[in-house]
This record gives C-alpha cells, structure tokens and sequence, in this order.
C-alpha cells in the first residue's frame, strides 16, 4: 500500500533527519517497507567510477566489499549505474531484472552478485548528476518479491524528490562547514586549504590562493598537488593515507612533508596535513583534510593582496615590489621568479607608475608608511 498521510510525513521527515545528522539506514529501511521491498539503497558513483558511499540498509558488509572489488561503479559492469548516468533525473525506473538471460549476458559478475545476494529487482532514481557525482537512491528487492507492483511504483515516486532535497541539505551543510572552516583560519592569517574525501579542495583562505602562484603547491582538477614532480607522489600518498586514517582508530592522524619551489628550491615550505574526523553517513563533500602551509609569509600574502586593490597592481607586480622593497636587484628577482631581467624591469616601470614613485628607495619608503 502507498503511505498516505501521517505514515507518508514521518518518512519524508526521517530523510530530512538524516541530513541534519540522523541514521540514513534507519531512513533508508523505511523507505524500503513503503514500498515493499527488502532494502533501500542510497549510493555515489565518482567521476573516476569510484564509490564514495554506497548505504544499503539490510545488507551485510560482504556483498558492499565485493561491489567495490567488481568495479560496482562502472557503467559497464553495473546496469543500475549504466542507467543512472542517462536517465532524466528524478525518473524512477523499476525494470531490472537480473534474472534473465539478457541481462545476465550484459552484466554477468554484477547480477551474479544480485542473485547470490538476493536482490534482483528493484527500483532506481538518479537523484543528481554532475561532473564530479552521480548520486542515486534504490529499493531492491529479492526474487520471492518479484518486480515492483503499480503500488510499490508509486510509492517510491512519490518520496524520490523529497530524499533528493534531503540529500541537497546535507551538501550544502557540508559544504558551509568547510567555509567556516576556512573562515576561521583567515582570521588568523595561515594559508590553509580545506579538502574533501576526495581530496578536492572546498575551501581556502586568502593566503593559501595568493600563495598558489608562486608556492610549491598548484591545484590540479580542484586538487591540492605539488609544483614540481619529485614532491607530488610523496604529497598524493600523504593524502591518500590521512582519508583512510579517518576511519581508523586515530581519526586526527598528521604528516608534515617538505616542498620546494620551481624557481626558489633552497627556500623550502614546510606543509601540515591533518585528518578531520570523519561522520558516519557523510556524502564526501565536508572537510576531510587540512593542510596548512609553514614558510609562506603570511604577512607580505596579506600585504600583497593590499597593494594589488589600492593601486591595481598585478600579482607578478606587487611580488616584484615586495622583493625591490627588501633590497633585491632587477637581476635576483629574475632569478627567484624564473623570469627575464627584461621582464622585471618592465614590470618595475608599471608598478613605480602606478604608485607614483621614481626609484626603489622612494618605493621602499612608501611601503613602510603603508605597512
């Protein structure tokens, strides 16, 4: 029977608890016996056809282990997946059948496992969809149960938005917790990125932006990498095993690597990554590792980042002006940005217009009154 009133908002609302910290398997199981199934399902698939979370209430942990093993995430190995990826979202779709021979030919490892784990049937809604995630939500359903009755259809039709808002509320709440993680950081002026389960980065301080153009650190598809090649497998294994330290005994687990700069490699910069805890049912998108980096004047960053609004400085000039200020020459300048000395006094020239000086001491001395 489709549920219908009381019955019908209590699992509408249980979703929505979920989002703000509640069981989404408790949710999850609901939903399945609304709808006359045996489990309910809500899962990520990556870009990379990696599986981020894939929550099954009533499941046990082998099948979700052996999902992973069989590459569950490929849409050439998983026809729930290979309809996820073209469906309009938010329309359900009930029509797998493991049992039968075409389907068994098309994808034989993943509706063995289905069969051998009793859920053949069942029905699937892609609940978003973009270049990062498809996230998907599913009842399924044993053999004894058969394909999924008109009731059963509309059932789950009718609470498929409602688990995609809820699903967007906790995005969204994830997301504000790296801003503000972020935000508190600024206010103390460290450069600090703040990465995701996937190790993009969601968030960054001021300092940490200004220090991508010239730091021993670049962003890569929205990941933190290193400048030059020698430090990036050392910082992708940092990485990698800090996202599995979060699930470990030692949730708060930290390493400190050594980068150096392209064009300054005896001026090395010290970074600290720490794993955040991890929560239970999280959909990858909250803060999972910081990392902080040591060596970066915080100080001259913020300055930068002044003279560039008061006199519309470019990055490269208020740089330059920082290091002439300090006393360095046209030609160590050139030297510690990889740049031509032909390129620095160019830039030299703009930046002494437009702060309205003629020489470096003149430049030295405004700098210091601006300070």
């Amino acid at each position: 029977m489709i549920p219908r009133g009381e019955e019908w908002l209590s699992i509408a609302d249980g979703f929505s608890q979920a989002a703000l910290g509640g069981d989404w398997l408790q949710a999850l199981g609901r939903l399945a016996e609304a709808c006359g199934a045996d489990r309910g399902q809500l899962i990520g698939i990556g870009a990379d056809k990696a599986v981020p979370f894939n929550w099954i209430y009533g499941m046990p942990p082998e099948p979700l282990a052996e999902f992973v093993a069989m590459g569950g995430g490929d849409p050439a190995r998983n026809p729930r997946v290979r309809h996820g990826i073209t469906a309009p979202l938010l329309k359900a779709w009930h029509d797998l059948d493991c049992l039968s021979e075409a389907e068994q030919r098309r994808a034989p490892e993943y509706c063995e496992l289905a069969i051998r784990y009793d859920f053949p049937f069942g029905s699937q809604a892609t609940l978003m969809r973009d270049s990062e995630m498809l996230i998907g939500m599913s009842t399924l359903r044993g053999a004894s149960r058969g394909l999924p009755s008109p009731d059963d259809r509309r059932a789950f039709e009718s609470l498929v938005p409602h688990v995609r808002d809820a699903v967007r509320l906790q995005m969204t709440l994830e997301g504000q917790g790296a801003a503000l993680m972020a935000g508190a950081l600024e206010a103390v002026g460290a450069a600090a990125f703040v990465c995701d389960a996937s190790g993009r980065v969601r968030a960054m301080t001021p300092a940490a932006e200004a220090a991508l153009s010239a730091g021993p650190v670049r962003l890569r598809d929205q990941r933190l990498a290193a400048a030059r090649h020698e430090d990036g497998r050392a910082l992708e294994i940092a990485f990698d095993g800090l996202l599995r330290a979060r699930h470990s005994a030692r949730p708060r687990a930290s390493r400190t690597l050594v980068l150096r700069r392209e064009e300054d490699p005896l001026s090395p910069v010290l970074v600290d990554l720490m794993s955040l805890p991890a929560r239970e049912h999280a959909l990858g998108f909250q803060p999972a590792v910081l990392a902080t980096l040591r060596g970066v004047s915080r100080q001259d960053v913020a300055f930068s980042q002044h003279l560039r609004a008061a006199f519309g400085l470019t990055e490269s000039e208020a740089d330059v002006a920082l290091r002439l200020a300090e006393g360095d020459s046209r030609e160590a300048i050139a030297a510690g940005r990889g740049a031509s000395v032909e390129t620095v006094r160019s830039q030299v020239k703009s930046l002494f217009a437009k702060l309205g000086v003629r020489r470096t001491g003149e430049l030295a001395a405004k700098l210091n009154r601006l300070r």
